[in-house]
């Protein structure tokens, strides 16, 4: 989570230094990155919110904990960003191929523009080395993607300074709106799958079922459900087939024998419900759900 709050405030440091940037010059495609800085801002805000909420411990009324909290603030931050921030900055990109303005700009507006274009790439950097350890984790995806789209979005704006075209400083504003639009809808879906209710990934859905099936007394494992609790955080519902002689006894131990193993497998379940089953007719074969676990 480290990444979200250094994220922030970067943004905040970018965002102050981009204003400074549109004060001194006049360029479309500079005041379309402006709006992508306080998109930016309110985003990463709204995550470091999310983020602390996200730790407080489960109640009574929220059982499972406040994980979710940063999939709701995502969701939230997209839509102002993929709606009025983007409508505001294709507007001005239409306006200035509409008009065509003269673009000025100064040595302050490139200097600023630069030096938060720096900042934005130290955290690109950041949330590379922070997506290849959580992947899986959408709040650092957001994090990935929105640094990506800010470095693209500074070079338009910069390049905008640079040759003072208004054609170019026109399609450069509306470059940035499509970024701003294409990130926020790629966003805007994972947050909102976290919250519909998707399953956790196949790799630990996959482990889940091959460490059931390992253990003595298993005959087969019926069916599996999962839910994305938080970030890297899973709840899992197994049907597990056992022989209808097997004592009150031998249940209760193959069942924490189940949850121990399957925590030090995967320690990112972190709830597990288990339903002991005598064998169906007709048999099932966790063979097969394994096949379907691929197509997660």
């Amino acid at each position: 989570m480290k990444v979200i709050y250094f994220s922030f405030l970067m943004n905040s440091v970018a965002l102050a230094l981009k204003a400074i940037s549109v004060i001194t010059s006049s360029s479309t495609a500079v005041n379309a990155e402006f709006l992508h800085a306080l998109g930016d801002f309110i985003g990463s805000g709204l995550l470091a919110v999310g983020a602390l909420v996200m730790y407080k411990k489960p109640t009574l009324k929220y059982p499972f904990g406040f994980g979710r909290s940063i999939s709701v603030c995502g969701l939230i931050s997209t839509a102002i960003v993929g709606g009025f921030l983007f409508a505001l900055s294709f507007t001005q990109g239409v306006n200035q191929l509409r008009s065509v303005n003269p673009v000025s700009s100064s040595l302050t507006s490139v200097t600023t523009l630069s030096v938060a274009a720096i900042a934005d790439v130290a955290v690109l950097v950041w949330a590379i080395k922070e997506y290849r350890v959580s992947s899986e984790d959408p709040s650092v995806k957001g994090t990935l993607v929105e640094n990506i789209s800010d470095a693209v979005g500074d070079a338009t704006a910069l390049m905008a300074l640079m040759t003072l075209n208004p054609m170019f400083d026109a399609y450069g504003a509306l470059t940035i709106s499509g970024i701003l639009l294409i990130s926020s809808i790629s966003l805007g879906y994972k947050y909102f799958n976290v919250l519909i209710g998707a399953s956790a990934p196949r790799n630990v859905v996959g482990r889940a079922i091959k460490v059931a099936v390992s253990l003595p007394h298993v005959i087969d494992v019926n069916e599996v459900k999962s839910l994305v609790l938080g970030p890297s955080e899973y709840l899992i519902i197994m049907q597990v087939e056992i022989p209808p002689n097997l004592s009150a006894e031998k249940i209760e131990e193959l069942r924490n024998e189940l949850r121990d193993r399957l925590m030090e497998a995967e320690p990112s379940i972190k709830y597990l419900i288990v339903e002991f089953v005598t064998p169906k007719a007709p048999p099932h074969s966790f063979k097969k759900l394994l096949k379907d676990v691929i197509k997660l």
